[in-house]
C-alpha cells in the first residue's frame, strides 16, 4: 500500500456508506412520493424516471470514456456527487411535481454515475495497489454500500411518517455533501491519485477494437438488464402493494428494505469469498432464478408479515445481483476499467428504465400483484438469457474455467 498520511480505505468505505444512504433514504420512497404525495400519475411518473434513464444511459458512457482519459479520476466523483447535492436538494426545497421531475430526468442521470465512478476509481486504486485482493475489496466496500440498507430504510420510514416524507431527500442531500467532502479531501493527498495505462492498438487495428467485449459479455449483460430490470419494477411496486394490498404502513415499507438489507451484508462477505471459487457467471444466473422465486412468492401473499419471512431470498438473490456484477461488469472490456465500470452503470440505467416503463403499463390501474408475477417471470428470463451465452463456465470452478 502507498505511505500516504490519509486512511484510504477508511475514507473510501465511509463513501461507500453514504453513496448507500443516497439510495436506501429515496428509492423505497420513490413511488410514494411521486404518485402518492405530490399526485402524479404512474404515467407521469414513469415518463419521468424514463427520460431520467435515457439521458443517464449517454452521460454515464460519457463519464466512462472520460474517466479513463482524465489524469484524475477522483475529479468525476466530487463532479456527480455534487450534482446530487443540486438534484434531491431541489426536491427538498421545493417539493413540487415540476421540482421532482427537473431533478429526476436532468440531474440526477449526472448525480446517479458518482456510484460507478466511486467504484471505478476503488478498482483502480485496489489494482494498482494491492492487485491480488482487488475484486475481494471491490465486493467487501459493496458490503458496506449495503450497510447503508440495514440503517437507513427503518430510519426513513419512521421519519417519512413521524415528519415529512420529504425529509428523506435532506438526508440524501446531506450524504452526497459527505461524499463530495471525502473525495475533496482525498484530491488534496497526491499519493491517492492512480490511473491506468490504456491498452495499445494493434497496427492496422480500427479505433472500435479498443472496445471489443470479451467472449459471452454481451450476453451477460443483456441478461443482468433484464434481471436487475425485474429488481426496479420490484423497487417501485413494493411499496404501493404492501401499503395497498397487505395493509401495511410506511415504517412496513422501511422495515421491509432494512430486513432485506441486513441479510444481504453477510451474504455478500460469503459470496465475495465464493468469487475466489466459482466463476461469476454461475452466481448470477442463480442469482436471477432465487430472485424469481421470491418475486413469484411475494406476489401470492395476503400479510406483511408473511412478506418479511421471504426476506431471506429477497437478501440473497439482491446480494448476488448487486455485488458480484461489479467485477463482472469491470471485466467488460480489457484494460478499459473506467469505460467497463460504466457499463454497470448502463445496465443499471437500462434496468430503471424497463423497470419504470413495465412499472407504468402494469401498476396503472393499480394491479400491483401482477406487477410482481411480471417482475418474477422477467428475472427467469434473464437468467436464461445470461446463461445461454456462457453455457461453458456455469458450473465451473473458477480454476476449471480458466483452464
Amino acid at each position: 500500500m502507498p505511505n500516504s498520511r490519509m486512511p484510504v480505505t477508511a475514507l473510501l468505505g465511509t463513501n461507500m456508506f453514504f453513496s448507500g444512504v443516497t439510495y436506501a433514504a429515496t428509492m423505497p420512497y420513490a413511488s410514494l412520493v411521486g404518485v402518492e404525495t405530490l399526485g402524479m400519475s404512474p404515467g407521469f411518473f414513469a415518463s419521468v424516471m424514463s427520460a431520467g434513464a435515457i439521458l443517464g444511459t449517454f452521460v454515464s458512457l460519457g463519464l466512462g470514456y472520460l474517466s479513463d482519459q482524465l489524469r484524475d479520476r477522483r475529479l468525476l466523483v466530487l463532479m456527480t456527487a455534487m450534482a446530487g447535492i443540486l438534484a434531491h436538494g431541489l426536491i427538498y426545497l421545493w417539493p413540487t411535481q415540476a421540482s421532482f421531475a427537473v431533478a429526476m430526468a436532468l440531474i440526477m442521470p449526472i448525480a446517479s454515475a458518482a456510484y460507478g465512478q466511486s467504484f471505478g476509481y476503488v478498482r483502480v486504486y485496489y489494482a494498482r495497489h494491492l492487485s491480488e485482493r482487488a475484486d475481494f475489496m471491490v465486493t467487501a466496500l459493496r458490503t458496506v454500500f449495503t450497510l447503508a440498507w440495514i440503517v437507513v430504510p427503518p430510519l426513513a420510514g419512521w421519519v417519512a411518517a413521524r415528519f415529512s416524507i420529504f425529509d428523506v431527500y435532506l438526508a440524501s442531500t446531506l450524504s452526497y455533501l459527505m461524499m463530495a467532502a471525502i473525495f475533496a479531501l482525498l484530491i488534496s493527498d497526491k499519493t491517492t491519485a492512480v490511473q491506468v495505462a490504456l491498452p495499445v492498438r494493434a497496427e492496422g487495428a480500427s479505433w472500435l477494437s479498443a472496445f471489443t467485449l470479451r467472449p459471452g459479455i454481451l450476453a451477460g449483460l443483456i441478461g443482468l438488464v433484464v434481471m436487475t430490470g425485474a429488481m426496479r419494477l420490484l423497487t417501485l411496486t413494493i411499496g404501493l402493494y404492501i401499503v395497498a394490498d397487505l395493509g401495511g404502513s410506511i415504517t412496513d415499507v422501511g422495515l421491509y428494505a432494512g430486513i432485506t438489507a441486513a441479510t444481504e451484508a453477510p451474504l455478500m462477505l460469503v459470496l465475495a469469498w465464493l468469487t475466489t471459487r466459482l466463476t461469476k457467471e454461475t452466481l448470477l444466473a442463480g442469482a436471477g432464478l432465487i430472485m424469481a422465486l421470491f418475486i413469484g412468492l411475494a406476489s401470492q401473499l395476503t400479510s406483511v408479515s408473511g412478506l418479511f419471512w421471504l426476506l431471506g431470498l429477497n437478501g440473497l438473490g439482491t446480494a448476488a445481483l448487486m455485488s458480484v456484477n461489479i467485477s463482472y461488469v469491470q471485466d467488460a472490456i480489457r484494460g478499459r476499467v473506467g469505460l467497463s465500470t460504466s457499463l454497470m452503470d448502463v445496465v443499471a440505467i437500462a434496468a430503471n428504465l424497463f423497470g419504470a416503463g413495465a412499472f407504468g403499463v402494469l401498476a396503472g390501474g393499480g394491479d400491483y400483484r401482477l406487477a410482481l408475477m411480471v417482475a418474477a417471470a422477467t428475472s427467469a428470463l434473464g437468467a436464461a438469457i445470461l446463461a445461454s451465452g456462457n453455457l461453458t463456465r456455469l458450473g465451473k470452478t473458477l480454476d476449471a474455467a480458466v483452464a
